[in-house]
C-alpha cells in the first residue's frame, strides 16, 4: 500500500470521522514523543562516541609504549618463555558486569576488580609493561563499554527513526488524507440532499398548483 492512498473505510460515517480525528491527535502526539526520544538518543550516542574515541586513543598510546618492551624481550627470550610467564600474570583479575538505563536502552557497564600486581617473575623487560597493566586493562574494560553501548543506542537510534519515518511521511498524511475524502463525501452527501429537499418542495408545489 503507497503512501498517497487512504484507510480503508467500510462506511462513511461521522463517527468514523471522530474516530479518525482522533487517530490523528494520537498519532502526532507519538510522533512528537518519538522525534524528542531520537533527540536524546543521538545526544547519548554522540556522548558515547566521544568517550569511545578517547579511550581508543588512549589505547593506541598506551599500546605504543608496551610493544617496543614485548617485542624486545620477546627477542631475548624467546616465545615460549614469554607464554610461560605471561600464563601467570592474568590471576586475580576480575571483570564485574551489571547494567543502566540510556534513554530506555539497556546498556553494559563493565568494572575491572582485582588488577593488583601479578606474583609471577618478569623479565626485566617488561618491567614496564607491568606498570602499565592496570591501566591498559581498564582502558580495554571501558573501551568494550562505550564500544557495546554504541552499537545498541545506534540499533535503537535506527528503529526510532523507522517509527518516526513512517508516523511523519505515511501514517499522518494518510489519515488526513482519509479525513479530507471523508468530509469531501459528507459535503456531496449535503448537497445532494439539499437538492432532493429541493425538488421534493418544487414537485409539490406544483402539485398544489394543479389542484
Amino acid at each position: 500500500m503507497s503512501s498517497g492512498e487512504i484507510i480503508k473505510i467500510s462506511r462513511p460515517t461521522k463517527i468514523e470521522l471522530i474516530r479518525l480525528r482522533r487517530r490523528l491527535v494520537l498519532a502526532r502526539r507519538l510522533h512528537r514523543i518519538l522525534r524528542d526520544r531520537l533527540t536524546l538518543l543521538v545526544q547519548e550516542f554522540y556522548i558515547a562516541l566521544r568517550r569511545a574515541y578517547e579511550l581508543r586513543a588512549k589505547l593506541n598510546s598506551l599500546l605504543s609504549e608496551i610493544y617496543p618492551s614485548y617485542y624486545s624481550t620477546l627477542r631475548i627470550h624467546g616465545c615460549e618463555h614469554l607464554e610461560l610467564v605471561s600464563s601467570d600474570t592474568a590471576t586475580g583479575v576480575e571483570v564485574s558486569a551489571s547494567t543502566r538505563n540510556a534513554m530506555g536502552v539497556v546498556v553494559p557497564m563493565l568494572e575491572l576488580r582485582g588488577t593488583y600486581p601479578s606474583s609471577a617473575i618478569l623479565p626485566i623487560e617488561l618491567y614496564g609493561v607491568q606498570l602499565k597493566r592496570v591501566e591498559f586493562l581498564e582502558t580495554v574494560v571501558l573501551l568494550a563499554e562505550y564500544e557495546k553501548a554504541l552499537v545498541l543506542l545506534g540499533a535503537e537510534i535506527a528503529r526510532t527513526r523507522r517509527k518516526v519515518t513512517m508516523l511523519e511521511k505515511i501514517l499522518i498524511p494518510r489519515i488526513m488524507r482519509t479525513i479530507a475524502y471523508l468530509k469531501m463525501k459528507f459535503d456531496e452527501m449535503e448537497r445532494e440532499e439539499k437538492v432532493r429537499m429541493l425538488r421534493t418542495k418544487s414537485f409539490l408545489e406544483r402539485v398544489r398548483a394543479s389542484r
